[in-house]
């Protein structure tokens, strides 16, 4: 075959043809690309050996044409192939499905995977044979025309036992050995009640039996090997039913199995288990999830599995089910789904993280020794929200392996109204995909490796038609089919499947949609599967390394001539041009430049660049824009895909090439870093990854297109005109958005404005605003959590090695801000998300997802800021990015605390160790465990001094003891930090002596605040007198006096304190001294003889006594006139001194006291009174005072006698 026979076979991509159209699309998105793969083999990189690719890969294109098929109303798919399967329904089955009227809930179906499918109606049961099982090796439809056969299948009608509770197909199993003419049925009724037909072409000819009555029977299951039927109740007790033949007539015949009657009899080693397993919930029974058979072996054994809500029992059945042995019952495996979901969902990984949640296990199937559980939970402290996920596990000999816990972007709102709608969720395994299902929607989710990959969100195919439902689902001949109540058998299969696999389709390696294969595992070495798989598209595979080493003479040249040969296993030569190569680099310039240390790093970083932004070669429209095709002839990343999401996905095979040829060729031990920005340098691997990361980020947004088309389409309009682009000829703005890849964080810049324009448009915020929201947020969280986990994936791929991690910073784009990252648009989004999303939105469930997103974003921009801040530990301007870190922590968490999305706000601060959030969390919500909880989670940061610390900045000093009264050690602590508090610990234990002691020494050290020395006091006298055990007289009279003191202080005036400068509302303690000098003070001019005596009764409070009682009479005689009176009436103005007026005060508060007035020789000598001493009129003035008052004295004690 030539090769442009070749080109014309392989290299044009399916969609090209007329003949490739789908049902479930429009042209417009047929040729838009964003489903899924519509092919296994040319585009996808799948994997295929050599010598099949090509025959399946033609085989696939005739077997696509004739699977499409007319549409089917109500259904609608974007990346899946959904058809009708098989023959129309017969008709009785479609009037028991039409016209079951109100009775249609106690409808039940079931298809089974040997091709007989089943439907009861109340007593009746209809069964018919939807799949011709004579040549199971023949995919469905290959050569039949594009529609439904128009024959009907025959259907049988058989009349069920009667029972009260009715009957459920998953109780019944048709089944046709070899050789029977015709198919026999066996059914048990939900009482127990069994009938059997030999021929499900006679009803009258059946066999009944009862067994096990009081329980109630949920499941069937045909054991084939042991020639015989396992019957299971609800609390997951099993038996066995055989059927015999005795003197020609069939009997039936049953066996309760139970556990062996010895003690460790049939237990192995697990009996400690099975013990738990048995006692984990009381005396409540427990409930059955389901039965599966688990293996079958050729020595006759089979096993099978019992999951419960409590735990997996493995049984063993031998010797045509006559002997049964309990392998062991495992309680551990339900407990370790339970702590996954409160460490996934909810972050708790702490036991001493006390989180109640209701976990419901819905549906259970084991393919391929592989144990798949299916479990929801609902945390209602958090959200009134059921989370899904998917548990992979494996039997072990002693017990069940969790392998993987794969949370799913599946949530449903819980109430009491829609638990039935949450815990409706089933699924079944196909070869490449695990189909979840409800009776109205299917979820396909595809498999890695076995394992579920956790998706940007699986998709959601809906049966819209108001009386359609799923009724089962099974898997046949790896085609998954769902029995629809309206449309009957539908198969639905991915848009890149190929019927003819089935007749060799041990695995299925569909691409996952959200995860290339080439990005499912780390960049490793290359490999001739892959490259085969690529080389259609991949322009690079075609190059000629000759030709692009001699044409191309400059160093980037080179090193692009070396990747192509070391793709063409040409070793030798990539290391011969490679070693050239770094010794030009290493060089000094002939013409004396200073040597360019970034050289390479500015090499590698160029040829990356232009791979990412290579344009599509094959496609016209370029050519004709460009006019000179020549220009793309180099091109490393060029696809001949015409599908942008394929051009994509072929740019990530060609850089996952490079990076692989960089470091084997010893290129990548070289790369350094360059600078960045301002003041940044940063490594050429991470330069590498952040591309790699924007390929994965484009393919991301395209997937999103098909879902929000109009939204997307005038971002990228917007994005496109924001660069100064325009297309040229036929090209769009979007062939052009998804090649300048290197820019591509413009686009969430672009959708921030969207959302400004949109609001700044509304007169006023409405629903439709925030749900407008939430469309651009979801937009911007799912492209990036598809960055955030291919960055995980390729983390080793991209790792600094150990000697160079701590000399350059670690800031990816996604953290960076400005427009060349994307922190300021997530801030921006959160803080448009709060005023016009969450403030304005009543709605439950809207608000809660309008918050779920701003939590998501929040949590970016801090992981962002905090990976960076680790990466700059050890560098100067740590301290200040740490500031700024904590700054805007503090910020982002306290928009969630103030509109009460505690848990959220709780959620964040414990990742980045806000504690102030934390302490405030507790706070406003009361909840003092959670504060206890906090302080033994974060003992290692000492956080009890925080929480206490904080309560004191709020003036909650007596709080501290009641809220850590349980945590002796940290009060403990915190006394010694802050003494000045002690004596609170003091009182609530009861030892008043020592608190009234350290209450007075308080109050003599307190000099700041009068107020607060007199409440000391007034404590510390309470203390003592509370103290009844201790004689504390001696103290109490000490707080007396120093009371007193405090009270003479309080008596001064305002004005005067003001005139001396003092605050007069909040009073510092002041010496006796002082208060003295104010009493007596000649601003005082309001002082009265009260006043003087009062600073004569402060003298026992002061240390010089006799000085200050000197200058307070020499003040008082100061206050009046002593030389000039009329000396006739001496005695007269003397009654109006004011010296005179203390006096006779004083004798009337105290007589006993004779030492208040200084002897008169102390004022005739006194120089304090200046020259008056030395006049006439006083020294006769003021004997005569003396006189007088002593014949006062005199008269007074004369009356006494």
């Amino acid at each position: 075959m030539d090769r442009n026979m070749q080109k014309q076979l392989f290299g044009i991509s399916r969609e090209s043809s007329p003949s490739m159209k789908r049902y479930s699309m429009p042209a417009s998105a047929a040729a838009d690309s964003t489903r899924k793969s519509f092919f296994g083999g040319n585009a996808t990189g799948m994997q295929m050996s050599g010598n099949l690719k090509k025959t399946a890969l033609s085989n696939s294109r005739h077997s696509l044409s004739v699977r499409s098929t007319q549409s089917i109303p109500g259904i609608r798919s974007d990346y899946n192939v959904v058809e009708i399967f098989g023959c129309p329904l017969p008709v009785v089955v479609n009037e028991a499905l039409t016209f079951a009227g109100a009775g249609t809930g106690t409808v039940s179906a079931k298809v089974s995977q040997n091709g007989w499918a089943w439907v009861v109606q109340g007593r009746r049961l209809l069964i018919w044979q939807y799949k011709d099982q004579g040549k199971p090796g023949s995919p469905p439809r290959v050569g039949k025309p594009n529609r439904r056969a128009g024959g009907l299948a025959q259907c049988r009608e058989l009349t069920l036992p009667y029972s009260d509770l009715g009957h459920k197909s998953e109780l019944i199993s048709v089944f046709q050995t070899e050789g029977q003419q015709m198919a026999s049925c066996i059914a048990v009724s939900s009482t127990g009640d069994v009938r059997y037909w030999s021929s499900i072409a006679h009803d009258g000819n059946s066999v009944d039996l009862s067994i096990l009555t009081g329980q109630e029977f949920v499941q069937l299951l045909n054991l084939p090997i042991q020639q015989g039927y396992l019957a299971v109740t609800s609390t997951c007790n099993l038996v066995f039913l055989r059927v015999g033949l005795t003197n020609g007539r069939y009997t039936l015949h049953h066996k309760t199995i139970k556990p062996a009657t010895s003690l460790l009899g049939g237990f192995g080693k697990k009996f400690a288990s099975i013990l738990i397993g048995m006692n984990t919930g009381g005396d409540k029974d427990q409930v059955l999830v389901r039965l599966c058979c688990e293996s079958n072996s050729i020595d006759g054994e089979t096993v099978v599995a019992v999951l419960s809500d409590r735990a997996i029992q493995r049984w063993s059945l031998t010797n045509k089910g006559s002997a049964e042995n309990l392998i062991y019952e495992d309680g551990e495996i339900v407990r370790r789904i339970r702590d996954e979901f409160k460490q996934k969902f909810w972050n708790v990984r702490l036991p001493a993280d006390n989180v109640d949640i209701d976990m419901h296990l819905l549906d259970f199937h084991n393919v391929k020794k592989k144990a798949y559980i299916l479990a929801g939970a609902v945390n209602q402290a958090h959200a009134p929200q059921m989370c899904y996920a998917l548990v992979v596990a494996s039997a072990q000999a002693e017990s069940m392996l969790l392998e993987t816990f794969t949370p799913l972007k599946i949530n449903k709102f819980f109430s009491s109204k829609t638990e039935e709608d949450c815990l409706s969720l089933r699924f079944v395994v196909g070869s490449s995909h695990i189909y979840l299902y409800t009776p109205k929607v299917v979820y396909p989710l595809h498999l890695t490796n076995t394992v579920p990959t956790a998706e940007l969100e699986a998709e959601k195919i809906e049966f819209h038609l108001h009386d359609d439902r799923i009724l089962s689902a099974a898997i046949c001949s790896h085609l998954p089919l769902f029995f629809s109540r309206t449309h009957g058998l539908v198969a639905i299969t991915p848009g890149d499947f190929d019927g003819t696999e089935l007749l060799n389709m041990s695995s299925c390696n569909t691409p996952d949609l959200f995860a290339p294969a080439s990005y499912n595992a780390s960049f490793g070495a290359m490999n001739q599967s892959t490259l085969s798989g690529s080389t259609n598209n991949l322009h690079m595979f075609e190059l000629d390394p000759d030709d692009m080493y001699s044409e191309l003479n400059d160093e980037v040249g080179q090193l692009k001539a070396a990747f192509l040969y070391q793709l063409k296993r040409n070793t030798n030569m990539a290391k011969t041009v490679v070693g050239e190569l770094l010794r030009s680099v290493g060089e000094a310039d002939a013409n004396g430049a200073p040597l360019d240390a970034y050289k390479l790093d500015r090499i590698v970083i160029t040829i990356a660049e232009d791979l990412a932004e290579d344009l599509p070669i094959a496609d016209p429209r370029w050519e004709e824009a460009l006019g000179d095709q020549d220009s793309n002839r180099h091109a490393l990343g060029s696809s001949r895909s015409m599908q942008i999401l394929n051009q994509l996905r072929d740019k990530t095979i060609a850089f996952q090439h490079f990076i692989t040829f960089l470091q084997s060729s010893g290129v990548w031990d070289k790369l350094n870093a360059i600078p960045c920005g301002s003041n940044v340098l940063k490594p050429t691997s991470f330069i590498l990854s952040d591309i790699s990361e924007k390929i994965v980020a484009a393919m991301a947004l395209r997937s999103l297109q098909t879902k929000l088309t109009k939204l997307i389409e005038e971002a990228i309009d917007a994005t496109v005109a924001l660069w100064d682009e325009k297309p040229l000829g036929s090209l769009t703005n979007q062939d052009i958005f998804y090649v300048k890849l290197c820019k591509f964080q413009n686009v969430f810049e672009a959708l921030a404005d969207i959302a400004e324009e949109r609001i700044a448009a509304q007169s006023q915020t409405t629903v439709s605003v925030a749900h407008f929201i939430t469309d651009i947020n979801s937009i911007v969280l799912d492209t990036l959590s598809q960055v955030f986990r291919h960055r995980e994936q390729s983390s080793t791929i991209f790792r600094l090695h150990n000697d160079k991690q701590t000399s350059f910073e670690n800031l990816p784009w996604t953290a960076m801000g400005g427009n060349a990252g994307v922190r300021d648009t997530l801030t921006r989004l959160i803080d448009i998300s709060v005023r016009y999303g969450g403030h304005c939105v009543s709605e439950t469930e809207l608000k809660h997802r309008l918050y779920q997103q701003i939590f998501e974003m929040v949590d970016l921009v801090l992981d962002g800021r905090r990976n960076y801040l680790e990466s700059v530990r050890d560098s100067e301007k740590f301290n200040v990015l740490q500031q700024q870190f904590e700054a805007q922590r503090r910020e982002l968490i306290s928009v969630l605390i103030k509109n009460r999305q505690y848990e959220y706000a709780a959620k964040l601060a414990e990742k980045y160790l806000d504690f102030q959030s934390l302490v405030l969390i507790c706070d406003e919500t009361h909840d003092k465990d959670r504060l206890d909880d906090y302080t033994r989670k974060y003992e290692e940061f000492d956080f009890s001094q925080f929480a206490i610390n904080w309560h004191l900045r709020q003036n909650r000093h007596g709080e501290v003891f009641e809220r850590f009264k349980g945590n002796q050690t940290a009060l403990a602590q915190f006394m010694r930090d802050h003494p000045s508090l002690g004596w609170i610990q003091l009182i609530f234990n009861g030892d008043f002596e020592r608190a009234a002691k350290v209450l007075y020494e308080l109050a003599q050290y307190e000099a700041e605040f009068v107020a607060r020395k007199k409440s000391m006091l007034s404590l510390a006298k309470l203390a003592a007198f509370a103290a009844a055990d201790s004689d504390l007289t001696a103290q109490v009279e000490k707080i007396n006096s120093d009371l007193n003191l405090v009270e003479y202080q309080a008596q001064l005036g305002h004005d005067v304190l003001q005139t001396f400068g003092f605050d007069s509302t909040e009073q510092k303690v002041l010496k006796a001294e002082e208060i003295i000098n104010m009493y007596i003070a000649e601003e005082n001019d309001t002082a009265t003889e009260t006043e003087f005596r009062k600073a004569l009764e402060l003298l026992s409070y002061v240390e010089q006594p006799y000085d200050i009682r000197h200058r307070i009479w020499c003040a008082a005689i100061k206050r009046d006139n002593w030389t000039d009176y009329d000396p006739n009436n001496g005695v007269e103005y003397m009654h109006k001194l004011l010296f005179f007026k203390i006096i006779e005060i004083s004798q009337l508060m105290d007589p006993e006291d004779d030492n208040f007035l200084p002897p008169m020789e102390d004022f005739l000598e006194s120089v304090e009174l200046g020259e008056l001493p030395q006049q006439k009129s006083f020294q006769y003035l003021l004997k005569l005072t003396y006189e007088y008052v002593a014949d006062m004295f005199k008269q007074t004690d004369s009356m006494e006698m």
